[in-house]
C-alpha cells in the first residue's frame, strides 16, 4: 500500500506531500492541470529510467520519495537477497541532479535501478487503456485462475519442486560433460605415463648413453687408429720393441761399469713389457670391436627418444622426466568419477518429476474445476459494467512437457458482441473494453488475494452517464478489498472514492507551479459541482454533487 509521496523539484510541482491510506481515492484536476506529472513521479519511483529534463529548477537537486507499507505483498527474502534492510514500511527514494546523476535507495540502502524496478513492479500496479499488456500475459492469465481456484499455495510449492527440478537437470549435464572431460583428460594422462614408463627411465645413464653413441659416430675413424697402430708395432724395421732391444743392446754392456746403466736397461725392460701389453690390447680391441649394427641402431632410437620427451615436456634432464612421470601417475590415481553422483542425481530427477506430474494432474483438475465459476464471476462483472453482451471465455490445455505452472496451456478467449466468435484478447477488445475486462478479473481477484496498490489512469475515457456510475460502483467494491487511486474526469467516478484529492496550476511569482491538495468535504462538494456543470457552478450541480456523495 502506498502511504506518502514526496516531490520535490520535479517537472511542474516544486514541493508536494502526499498521504495516502487504503481504500478508494480519486485524483482529479483540469486537463493540463499535472496530472501526468504526479503519475510519472510515481513511475520514477517505481523504477522507470529519467534524465536531467526531469528537473524544475537546475540547480536543485529533483527529490521523489514514497513510503509502502509491503506487509503481505513482498517477501523478506527480497531484502536478503539485494542486502537491505527490512521493514513493513518501506521507504523508496531517487535523487536527480542537472548533470544527469541519479541515485536509487531503498531503506537508505543505495541499490540499483534494475532492483528498483523489480521492486516497483510488486508494489504498483498502474492500469491506462493502452495498457493492458499484462492481460495478454499467459502468466497472469493463470495467475488469476489459480487465484480464483486457491491453488496459489499449492502451485507456489509446485513451482519451487520443479526450480529444483530444473537446477538438478542442469547439474546433471554439467557432470556428464565434466565426466566426458574427465574420462578425456584421464585417457591422455594415462597415456602420457605410459609412454614415460616405457622408457625405463630409471635405468637409464645419459651419460653411458652419449659415450657409447659417440663412440658408434666416430666408429671408422677408431677403427683406423687401431690398425694403424697394429701396423706401426708389426713394423719389422722400426717397432717400438724392436727400438727397445736395440737400446738394451747398446747399455747392457755398460752396466757393470756404472750403476746407473743398469737402472736405464730395468726402465727398458719394464717399458718394453708395457708396450707388449699394450700391443697385445689394441690387437684384443681391433679384433673385438666390431660394429654391432642392431645395438647401434638402438642406442640411436634410445637417445633420440629420451631427447623427444625432454622437449615434449620441456625439461632437461632425465631427474626431470622421472618426476614428472611419477606426478602424472599420482593424478591418474586421483581422478575420481562422477559417475556415482549422476547416477544420484538422475534417480532423484526421476523421483522429482513423477511428484511433479502427480502435482501437475491435480492442479489441473482443480483449474479445470473452476474455469467456469471464473467465467461467470466475471462476466457479471462486465455487465455491472455495462457490457452485458461481452464474454470472457478461458481455455486451458493440457501438455506434454512440464512447465514451471504446471502442465496447463491457458488463453483468454473475448467476444463483445452477440452472435460473435470467441477470438484471443489481443484480436478482439478495443482499449475501452480490455480497461474493463482488467477491471473486472482485479475485481474477482481482491476477493481471494492481497493486490498491490491498483492506480488506473483514465480508464473510464469515453463512459458517461449510467455506465460511468455503474463503473464508479465497481471502483467503490474493488476498494474495499484492495487500495485503489484511479485519475478521472467522470464526477460520477470521483464521487464514490474515500478521499479525493485536486490537482492544479497556481501562478505566483512570475512562475507556475503544480500543487495537489486533499479536498475537504465543502471542497470536495464544489469540486464536483464544478465537474458536473463546468466553471459556472449551479444549485442544482451542488446538489447533484451532494447526491453523487451520499449514494
Amino acid at each position: 500500500m502506498l502511504c506518502r509521496l514526496d516531490i520535490s523539484n520535479y517537472a511542474l510541482i516544486e514541493n508536494v506531500n502526499l498521504n495516502f491510506e487504503s481504500g478508494y481515492s480519486v485524483i482529479t484536476g483540469e486537463t493540463g492541470a499535472g496530472k501526468s506529472i504526479l503519475l510519472k513521479a510515481l513511475n520514477l519511483l517505481l523504477g522507470e529510467r529519467a534524465d536531467a529534463s526531469v528537473l524544475k529548477q537546475n540547480d536543485k537537486k529533483c527529490i521523489l520519495e514514497a513510503e509502502f507499507n509491503i506487509q503481505n505483498i513482498i517477501p523478506q527474502t527480497f531484502f536478503v537477497n539485494h542486502d537491505i534492510d527490512y521493514d513493513t514500511l518501506t521507504i523508496v527514494r531517487r535523487e536527480f541532479t542537472s548533470s544527469g546523476k541519479s541515485r536509487v535507495f531503498i531503506n537508505d540502502t543505495p541499490t540499483s535501478l534494475s532492483v528498483l524496478k523489480e521492486f516497483g513492479s510488486q508494489l504498483v500496479k498502474i492500469h491506462t487503456q493502452h495498457q493492458t499488456l499484462e492481460l495478454f500475459n499467459k502468466s497472469f492469465q493463470l495467475e488469476v485462475l489459480d487465484s480464483y481456484a486457491g491453488i496459489e499455495s499449492k502451485v507456489a510449492s509446485y513451482t519451487r519442486l520443479y526450480d529444483i527440478y530444473k537446477t538438478d537437470k542442469n547439474k546433471l549435464i554439467g557432470l556428464k560433460l565434466k565426466d566426458a572431460d574427465n574420462r578425456k583428460e584421464k585417457d591422455y594422462i594415462e597415456f602420457l605415463v605410459k609412454e614415460l614408463q616405457e622408457a625405463n627411465l630409471d635405468i637409464v645413464n645419459i651419460s653411458n648413453l652419449e659415450n657409447e653413441y659417440l663412440k658408434i659416430q666416430n666408429w671408422s675413424s677408431i677403427k683406423e687408429s687401431l690398425e694403424s697402430a697394429i701396423s706401426i708395432f708389426q713394423d719389422t724395421d722400426n717397432s717400438p720393441n724392436n727400438s727397445i732391444d736395440s737400446l738394451l743392446s747398446a747399455l747392457t754392456p755398460l752396466q757393470e761399469i756404472e750403476p746407473i746403466y743398469n737402472e736405464l736397461i730395468i726402465r727398458l725392460n719394464s717399458a718394453k713389457i708395457e708396450l707388449q701389453d699394450i700391443e697385445s690390447e689394441i690387437e684384443n680391441k681391433n679384433d673385438l670391436d666390431d660394429l654391432d649394427e642392431d645395438k647401434a641402431t638402438e642406442v640411436k632410437e634410445r637417445i633420440e627418444s629420451i631427447n623427444a620427451l625432454s622437449y615434449k615436456h620441456n625439461v632437461n634432464s632425465i631427474k626431470e622426466l622421472i618426476e614428472l612421470r611419477d606426478k602424472l601417475a599420482s593424478q591418474v590415481s586421483g581422478f575420481s568419477s562422477v559417475e556415482d553422483e549422476i547416477n544420484k542425481l538422475e534417480k532423484l530427477i526421476q523421483k522429482n518429476e513423477t511428484e511433479l506430474n502427480s502435482i501437475a494432474d491435480v492442479l489441473n483438475k482443480k483449474r479445470n474445476s473452476k474455469i467456469s465459476n471464473l467465467q461467470n464471476s466475471i462476466n457479471s462483472v462486465l455487465n455491472q459494467l455495462a457490457m452485458p453482451n461481452a464474454e470472457l471465455k478461458v481455455e486451458l490445455s493440457l501438455d506434454k512437457e512440464l512447465n514451471i505452472t504446471g502442465k496447463n496451456v491457458i488463453d483468454f478467449l473475448f467476444k463483445t458482441n452477440l452472435g460473435g466468435n470467441f477470438l484471443s484478447i489481443k484480436k478482439t477488445a478495443s482499449g475501452g473494453e480490455l480497461s474493463r475486462l482488467m477491471l473486472a478479473i482485479l475485481v474477482i481477484m481482491a476477493k481471494t488475494k492481497d493486490l498491490p496498490t491498483l492506480l488506473f489512469d483514465e480508464i473510464d475515457t469515453g463512459v458517461s452517464g449510467e455506465v460511468a456510475a455503474k463503473m464508479a460502483k465497481v471502483f467503490e467494491t474493488l476498494g474495499e478489498k484492495s487500495q485503489l487511486i484511479t485519475i478521472t474526469h467522470l464526477p460520477q467516478i470521483a464521487g464514490k472514492g474515500n478521499r479525493h484529492y485536486h490537482v492544479f496550476k497556481s501562478d505566483a511569482d512570475d512562475k507556475t507551479r503544480t500543487k495537489v491538495v486533499l479536498l475537504s468535504a465543502e471542497a470536495r462538494i464544489k469540486e464536483l459541482a464544478k465537474m458536473i456543470s463546468g466553471e459556472r457552478i449551479t444549485e442544482s450541480a451542488l446538489a447533484n454533487a451532494k447526491e453523487l456523495l451520499n449514494n
